[in-house]
């Protein structure tokens, strides 16, 4: 269930983008919205006796929360959602984190991976790192250029769930059948298996000519194993969501790539959300690199809800 929603703001307009996606969420669910702001302290120093490194600090403070106020006036104007805003002090990651434990906050809905100016905010700086620390999920949302529009209606219809056949990836489950239940989705449930053999590894990138039939045709049935086991392990997920009440498919893809079998089924099946659950331990730009969850969340096909375990 969701009750709380937090959404970390760096006040600029990338971040912003955040919103649109967590008031939807947050009118379904009537959640409240945790609007949270991490004031940089400037450390105190004085010029002739006059202490003005702290006039600027109470300025910028005065600023941040002036910022925040008119966040949630546009949204009372936008959504009838309830809003609470929040200037916190310190490092941004452990200052967010310890304000989303102390007020149980639920799902965490941001920006990341912003352009041009984007880059001097530290929102998109922090955000692989905040997956990485938060024991909340966390919904990565690619943002836009310009103001975002806080009266779009966002809807779920699909949300892809990858899988890699551990029992480890379904806990993703969790939060995305919560999201499921309020918007009526259908979860596509997706498995992306290797070829047995890449064409590349024969002459010419393809396999007729080179290998013999009996070659080929143990080929194709090692292949075709790994695509039944994929789908029978996909069949048990689904029938335990189907008696839950919902709605879920089920898909197996053949692709060396895993994120580019992942990406080619959600424009495919036009998905609204992609859940993946992972492993980090200390960041998506450490752990992530190169990496299937990385490369999804950087390729902005979709907006993506990031859960892990914290041990």
């Amino acid at each position: 269930m969701i009750r709380s929603i937090l959404v970390p703001l760096d006040g600029s307009e990338f971040g912003e983008h955040a919103l649109p996606m967590a008031l939807n969420i947050a009118r379904r669910a009537e959640a409240v919205v945790h609007l949270v702001h991490v004031h940089q302290i400037v450390p105190p120093t004085s010029v002739a006796g006059v202490a003005v490194m702290d006039a600027i600090d109470l300025h910028l403070r005065q600023d941040e929360m002036a910022y925040l106020a008119d966040v949630m006036r546009r949204i009372a104007e936008a959504k009838p959602v309830m809003v609470k805003t929040a200037l916190l002090e310190g490092e941004v990651v452990p200052s967010i984190k310890e304000y989303a434990d102390a007020n149980e906050i639920d799902l965490v809905v941001m920006s990341t991976h912003g352009r041009g100016a984007f880059s001097r905010f530290w929102l998109g700086s922090v955000a692989d790192e905040l997956v990485s620390e938060l024991k909340q999920p966390v919904i990565l949302i690619r943002p836009e250029e310009g103001k975002p529009d806080l009266r779009k209606e966002i809807d779920l219809r699909t949300i892809l769930v990858p899988s890699d056949g551990h029992v480890s990836s379904e806990m993703v489950l969790d939060p995305a059948t919560d999201l499921a239940k309020l918007f009526g989705s259908t979860i596509d449930l997706l498995r992306v298996v290797k070829p047995v053999l890449r064409p590349a590894y024969t002459p010419g990138g393809f396999f007729e000519g080179v290998l013999t039939n009996q070659e080929l045709e143990e080929i194709r049935a090692a292949q075709e194993k790994l695509e039944n086991r994929a789908k029978i392990y996909l069949d048990e997920v689904r029938n335990e969501l189907e008696e839950e009440g919902l709605q879920a498919e089920t898909h197996v893809v053949v692709n060396e790539e895993p994120a580019k079998g992942i990406t080619a089924q959600a424009k495919q099946r036009h998905a609204d959300l992609i859940a993946m659950e992972t492993h980090a331990r200390r960041g998506l730009s450490r752990l992530f690199l190169g990496s299937v969850a990385d490369k999804i969340v950087r390729g902005g096909v979709a907006p993506v809800l990031l859960h892990h375990t914290v041990k």
